[in-house]
């Protein structure tokens, strides 16, 4: 198999989470596989509820435009908050900057935002009418060995055939030891809290003022993201630098919701009447907040298996900090750059995961840099801020233009090397 042009003919996909239902979708809508010769494994129970469907996900036009081609996107579009804009307020209300960064005209759509329970629960549903098998409460032990008959493993102890198996399990994935025994996420050197307040509760100093907006003081910003469509429930989210910490004390930490309430009071007199406002709220509603430590995959050798029937993809492979907007985006695009690749049944699959892993980790990159270098920096503590626009290693939003090129990020241009490199490998 590892270098012959034949897909396996059947998958396993570890992780029912949004990554690994993508995945099934674009399996079976590019007829690499069909239903029945897909199975997708889980650890939880369908009904087990996860911290992160407790808020939303951005869906930038690079990634809506995948969800677009699947017939994802029409069945949950009219619940989403829509968005062309990235405005920028002080703490006393007034616009430093509004910029355009996502519309119809330049990218065909506008970012969406959405409940991540809406679009898992929509995933779900469509490959649940697919007629692919999900096993719920099934947990991937390891791997056995990869062979010509395909790749034996272990989930609850029972011994599985497939001819690929793919890992689909998040960032911290049990399906990379197999590859990576040793590799473990990093720590970035950022921490966010975020909760959900309802708009009313705060008295904005206009009607008008925006929803979807950073208001940047003194002690850092607070980010505000509409949840739905009518932008009722907003997602209010501040950050910033903290030491790491082990993985229990993360999660002993993100219990401690007195200590996140205190979290966001930091500063609070150096605030201005608004973003006191809003924190005020936030406090009033402690069960909403939510504690997300930054972390990263380090760029990884290899994706696959050295015989190319294990691969990782998704936050598994590469995951980004939440302040970049892009997780699921790009997960959208390792899904549909490995779909288009293997459709295409290229001469020798190790050859072509290698490629894939290229193209897509340099994209990663690219992301990565933005979100560390312009994102976050917007988001820090005005003095650092100050520091950052004084070095030239940063923007003054008071005096940037108003309008963002994002061309770079929402206009893929993965179409540009594909084709090319399987022209070269047909001609081996």
């Amino acid at each position: 198999m590892a270098s012959t042009s034949q897909a396996p003919k059947s998958i396993a996909i570890i992780g029912a989470s949004l990554t690994g239902l993508i995945l099934t979708l674009s399996l079976i809508h590019h007829e690499l596989y069909s239903p029945e010769t897909i199975t997708v494994f889980d650890s939880r129970q369908r009904d087990t509820p996860d911290a992160a469907n407790s808020s939303g996900v951005v869906l930038t036009p690079n990634g809506l435009r995948i969800l677009d081609q699947l017939g994802v996107l029409p069945r949950f579009a009219h619940l989403c908050w829509l968005s062309d804009y990235r405005t920028y307020k002080n703490d006393r209300g007034e616009t430093l900057r509004k910029t355009l960064i996502a519309n119809e005209r330049l990218y065909g759509y506008k970012n969406h935002r959405v409940w991540r329970r809406v679009l898992l629960q929509t995933l779900l549903e469509m490959v649940e009418e697919k007629g692919v098998m999900i096993y719920w409460g099934a947990k991937f032990d390891r791997v056995l060995d990869e062979g010509v008959q395909g790749v034996r493993f272990l989930v609850n102890g029972e011994e599985i055939l497939a001819g690929m198996l793919i890992g689909a399990d998040g960032i911290y994935s049990s399906v990379r030891k197999y590859i990576h025994p040793h590799v473990q996420p990093e720590y970035t050197g950022v921490m966010g809290v975020l909760s959900h307040i309802q708009w009313d509760a705060v008295p904005w100093p206009s009607p008008d003022h925006e929803r979807a907006c950073t208001i940047q003081g003194k002690p850092g910003a607070l980010v505000l993201m509409p949840e739905d469509r009518e932008g009722s429930v907003i997602m209010v989210a501040t950050q910033a630098k903290m030491e790491d910490r082990s993985r229990e004390e993360w999660l002993e930490m993100a219990h401690d919701k007195a200590g996140m309430a205190r979290f966001f009071q930091r500063g609070y007199e150096d605030w201005g009447p608004t973003g006191r406002h809003v924190i005020d709220a936030v406090c009033r509603s402690p069960d909403t907040m939510y504690l997300w430590p930054f972390l990263r995959m380090a760029r990884l050798d290899r994706w696959a298996s050295e015989k190319g029937r294990v691969v990782i993809l998704g936050d598994a492979a590469h995951a980004l900090p939440p302040s970049s907007g892009q997780g699921v985006s790009q997960t959208l695009e390792d899904v549909d750059t490995l779909s288009r690749l293997l459709k295409a049944q290229p001469r020798n699959l190790i050859r072509t995961l290698g490629f894939w892993q290229r193209l897509r980790q340099d994209r990663i990159d690219a992301v990565f840099n933005w979100a560390t270098n312009v994102t976050n920096v917007q988001r820090a503590p005005q003095a650092d801020r100050d520091l950052l626009i004084q070095q030239g290693k940063a923007k003054d939003a008071d005096t940037t233009q108003g309008f963002d090129d994002m061309a770079w990020l929402y206009r893929s241009n993965a179409d540009e090397e594909i084709e090319p490199w399987l022209r070269a490998d047909a001609s081996d």
